[in-house]
């Protein structure tokens, strides 16, 4: 739910979300950490390729190609720290003000960014990614893939010339990826 509504927050699509699933009872029934892909090699799973690793990743969940590369539009949010994934700047001129916008300090300050406008959720990722023009904004390896595999491809430039496509794919990938493997409780689920 927090996701879903800071994506709608941000700027964009309203995520199709559904209510009541079943709370985990202790960590045991909770997803393992270290399932997220990989930002480039090597590749803990054996993957030759960011289009591999990406693959192996996600078809385990069930989830296809469009559903890879509009899922890797979230990275129109945020932004990535060296010291933390071992990818990034340390700083970049969209990051050096960190989000004192919103709240007034630079306590979140530094890393590097997909988006000049890592706060507003939009297609600029896409846009980004495909024209490769600002030193200053990121591109993981498994970023990069989605303009330079061939069925990656037709979505990454769907998604730069269309944002509302980009919207519309992103929002149904997110709940499904949201809803695996949940069970819900007696009369649910809800919709809002």
């Amino acid at each position: 739910m927090a996701s879903a509504t800071a994506i709608e927050v941000a700027g964009g699509p309203k995520v199709p979300m559904r209510y009541g699933r079943k709370d985990a009872r202790d960590h045991k029934d909770c997803a393992v950490e270290g399932n997220l892909p990989d930002a480039g090699a090597p590749f803990k799973d054996g993957s030759k390729t960011p289009s591999d690793h990406l693959r192996k990743v996600f078809y385990r969940m069930g989830l296809n190609d469009q559903e890879i590369v509009a899922l890797s539009g979230a990275h129109t949010l945020g932004r990535s720290h060296k010291d933390r994934s071992g990818w990034a700047k340390e700083a970049t001129p969209y990051t050096t003000k960190g989000s004192d916008k919103w709240t007034g300090n630079n306590s979140a300050s530094g890393g590097q960014s997909w988006t000049e406008n890592w706060l507003h959720f939009d297609n600029s990722y896409f846009t980004n990614l495909k024209e490769k023009r600002d030193a200053d904004l990121l591109i993981l390896p498994t970023d990069a893939a989605l303009f330079e595999d061939d069925s990656f491809r037709p979505f990454a430039e769907k998604y730069a010339a269309d944002e509302e496509a980009f919207f519309a794919d992103y929002a149904q990938a997110h709940a499904k990826l949201s809803e695996l493997g949940v069970e819900w409780v007696e009369d649910a689920p809800v919709t809002i």
